[in-house]
């Protein structure tokens, strides 16, 4: 019984042995490397209210205790790194803290970045570089630094900073990348070898943010090959126009579930483009140049759509009237186009409708929203209006 006994006690001890009471002291020291690039990695924000916040120092030497670090509770080790640059509190909104110091000068706060201090963080699989103004890496110690060790990396933020296409042949070696966000940095749509197209490597990468990126059309076609593809994000990229390239892309990504081409120039034969993306389940068109009448039948072949936006175009109706057949779409916004009383007709056929935005429209007279009682799933409407133009009737309470 006594050889029972401790045989168990070691066991215990056995397994005890593998939980950590802290972060380990080589990825500590990792931490405070970094510091003099990202001063704010042992702060933490505390809101004082609403209105009003603050940065404070961590209070804790545990570093998997920082608000900016999580690890792994077995292992101890740093699996995600926050390194943002925080928000802070103005009389005007929430600024990045970079743009609130160095308002006129940013210029004067590029740097270059030297991917090896990462290098300790074995275990990291999400890192967060936003809104750093880096403009790129130092020599020889950039991201195709990361291949030998960080090979559980799944989520790599660099948006907002000023990356340029000289970064990407050492992002695409990055195999085990499943989320990459280049959103708002200086990259372009050059087909030159080491354009967008060499990401196209990366064949676990899910979800792409190349927005605010001046691309051009050119983009569409080095897209080909992102067959892995499920989010694909191109908000205000400089697109416009025919989109015969979009029609040779379609085919391939094949498996793209979210869709978003905002803030760009297409027109409304964007939607013919679009009919082969048959897994579609969110599609943002706000902002464009859709204008007048769109196909009901054209949208209807995106069958599995659930969210779609259109706001801030010049839209009027959708033809035929009552055509639209999309049973599973959940959340529309229309806002901000031109359409009259009709197009509550036209929304009626959405069963599983559960929220419509509809504000800033054409209304005038009587707008009867019992048009709209049947939709039974519906939870949310948004239907801002002028009461001297447009009388609502179907409220209980006679507002919008």
């Amino acid at each position: 019984m006594e050889s029972i006994g401790l045989t168990m006690v070691l066991i215990v001890l056995s397994l005890g042995a593998g939980l950590c009471d802290g972060c380990l002291e080589e990825e500590r020291l990792a931490l405070f490397q970094l510091k003099p690039f990202f001063h704010f990695i042992d702060h933490r924000v505390q809101y004082l209210n609403y209105d009003d916040s603050v940065e404070e120092r961590e209070s804790s030497s545990d570093c998997c205790e920082w608000e900016r670090v999580v690890c792994n509770p077995t292992s101890g080790r740093v699996t995600h790194l926050s390194l943002d640059v925080p928000y802070v509190e103005t009389s005007y909104d929430l600024v990045d803290i970079v743009e609130y110091n160095y308002m006129g000068s940013q210029e004067e706060n590029y740097w270059y970045l030297n991917a090896s201090l990462f290098l300790p963080f074995e275990e990291l699989q999400n890192l967060s570089l936003r809104g750093n103004s880096v403009v790129g890496c130092i020599a020889n110690q950039g991201f195709e630094r990361f291949l030998s060790r960080l090979n559980k990396l799944q989520i790599l933020d660099l948006s907002e900073n000023y990356f340029n296409n000289s970064i990407l042949a050492s992002l695409s070696g990055l195999s085990s990348l499943n989320s990459l966000n280049l959103a708002n940095n200086k990259f372009t749509g050059s087909n030159s070898t080491y354009g967008i197209k060499i990401l196209s490597k990366l064949n676990n990468l899910e979800t792409l943010d190349l927005s605010f990126n001046n691309l051009g059309n050119n983009i569409l076609q080095q897209l080909n090959d992102f067959t892995s593809l499920k989010s694909l994000r191109l908000q205000n990229c400089g697109l416009k126009g025919i989109v015969d390239m979009l029609e040779k892309v379609r085919m391939k990504l094949n498996k793209l579930e979210v869709l978003d081409l905002s803030r760009n120039d297409f027109s409304n034969n964007i939607f013919s483009s679009l009919t082969a993306f048959s897994n579609l389940k969110s599609l943002d068109l706000s902002a464009n140049n859709l204008k007048g009448p769109i196909y009901a039948k054209d949208l209807n072949a995106l069958s599995n759509l659930e969210e779609l936006t259109l706001s801030r175009n010049e839209v009027n109706e959708f033809t035929p009237l009552q055509g639209l057949r999309l049973m599973k779409l959940k959340a529309v916004d229309l806002s901000g186009n031109f359409f009259n009383n009709s197009i509550l007709s036209s929304l009626a056929t959405l069963s599983n409708l559960k929220t419509l935005r509809i504000e800033n429209s054409n209304f005038k007279g009587l707008l009867d929203v019992k048009e709209l009682y049947d939709l039974s799933n519906l939870e949310e409407l948004y239907l801002a209006c002028d009461i001297g133009i447009a009388k609502i009737k179907g409220f209980t309470n006679k507002s919008c």
